[in-house]
């Protein structure tokens, strides 16, 4: 279901294009950017309490390092509109694209044959 990654990179979007004129805070924002994903992603798939097996673990985190170098990204490079709009749709549509591979089979299957 691809409904919650779409949803979850609208909001990516949005964050870097409100960050654009103030200071970032990237590893305490993509913390709780990736803890509210995280519960969007339950509510909206709800199959009963999720299952944090370590390949989802490990989705969860390849996503929150993303998110991290994106909020980076705007705090660095933002200084025009256009430079600011351009890194905020790049980076919502690579979340959503990584986010689709993470959580796929053959995502998960490459996830957890590097943890193994």
């Amino acid at each position: 279901m691809s409904g919650s990654y779409m949803l979850v990179a609208f909001i990516l979007g949005f964050w870097c294009i409100w960050s654009a004129n103030r200071d970032v805070n990237a590893l305490g924002e993509a913390l709780g950017f990736t803890l509210m994903a995280i519960v969007i992603k339950a509510l909206m798939e709800w199959k009963g309490m999720p299952n944090f097996d370590s390949a989802t673990l490990a989705a969860w985190g390849l996503l929150f390092v993303y998110t991290v170098v994106v909020l980076e990204l705007v705090e660095r490079f933002s200084g025009s509109m256009v430079m600011n709009m351009t890194i905020s749709v790049c980076g919502a549509v690579g979340w959503f694209f990584l986010a689709q591979y993470a959580f796929s089979e053959a995502g998960m299957a490459s996830l957890g044959s590097l943890l193994s």
